[in-house]
């Protein structure tokens, strides 16, 4: 009988790349020969359909996942992320914020991760490295304080990469950040956050789609992102299709590539109560 455990690293890591999210971490439970290979893997898995990322648990400091095939919960221990709100997730690799509004940009499956530097100004002037600041919002009369957890899902809307940082070291991370969700990027050769110029009304979601990022905005106006000299965004159309609205509901955008094609969800969602909201329908 062969001895599995002797087989060479590409013949690991080939057979990894047929295996589904949970099936590599069994793989990796194996012995120390495959643990090594699961670790350094640097193939995605699976075409699968994604998974949820879930809360914390605290008390074991493992994070929480729910696998939709599978239709079973997951926790597990990724020390890096403990104490970290999750902002986005592209290529495998997740955008993580901890409560001190640091970044790491982190693969779960290698640990492989990179620490970002400051965010910029989420308000106005307001530099995110000060512990309290006083902002204006949205639920109260005047202003009130910002803690570090509400700082932390707050900063970040969302955020995605521009290609595998397992396989290219020049990506670009582009986020949607602070109250009007204003578009930034980082590369890991820059000391700082960039912002990209952009129209004073807010930002809906970004996606990077055939060598360009896409950002969709509150008004249904299409822009694509001009890195060229001051970079800015350049509308590509506006008015993509009539906001049909369903009463009572408020309305939210996410460009998708299908297949090929850039496609625009509209959600419509509905605040039942002071602090639960569910979805009306797509």
């Amino acid at each position: 009988m062969a001895a599995w455990s002797n087989l060479t690293f590409d013949a690991l890591e080939h057979i990894t790349s047929f295996l589904s999210f949970s099936d590599h971490y069994r793989f990796g439970a194996v012995c120390k020969n495959w643990k090594s290979v699961s670790k350094r893997r640097r193939h995605p898995p699976a075409p699968q359909l994604p998974w949820l990322v879930l809360e914390e648990e605290s008390e074991i400091r493992k994070r929480k996942f729910y696998s939709l095939s599978e239709g079973k919960h997951y926790s597990i221990k990724i020390p890096e992320l403990y104490g970290h709100y999750i902002c986005g997730s592209s290529h495998g690799w997740f955008f993580a914020v901890d409560i001190k509004i640091s970044g790491i940009i982190i693969n779960p499956f290698t640990r492989k991760y990179y620490e970002l530097p400051a965010f910029p100004a989420y308000h106005e002037n307001v530099d995110v490295t000060t512990l309290i600041e006083k902002v204006p919002s949205d639920c109260m009369e005047g202003p009130r304080d910002f803690t570090f957890e509400e700082m932390q899902t707050a900063i970040v809307f969302n955020a995605i990469f521009s290609h595998d940082p397992n396989e290219r070291s020049d990506f670009t991370t582009m986020i949607l950040f602070g109250q009007k969700h204003s578009p930034a990027f980082w590369k890991p050769d820059n000391s700082s956050w960039i912002v990209v110029d952009s129209p004073k009304c807010a930002m809906e979601d970004v996606l990077y789609f055939q060598g360009n990022f896409y950002i969709i905005s509150a008004m249904n106006v299409l822009y694509v992102v001009d890195f060229e000299l001051e970079p800015k965004l350049i509308e590509v159309r506006p008015q993509i299709c009539p906001q049909i609205g369903v009463e009572g509901c408020a309305l939210q955008r996410y460009l998708i590539d299908f297949d090929g094609n850039m496609l625009l969800i509209e959600r419509f969602r509905r605040s039942v109560e002071y602090d639960l909201v569910i979805t009306h329908g797509f």
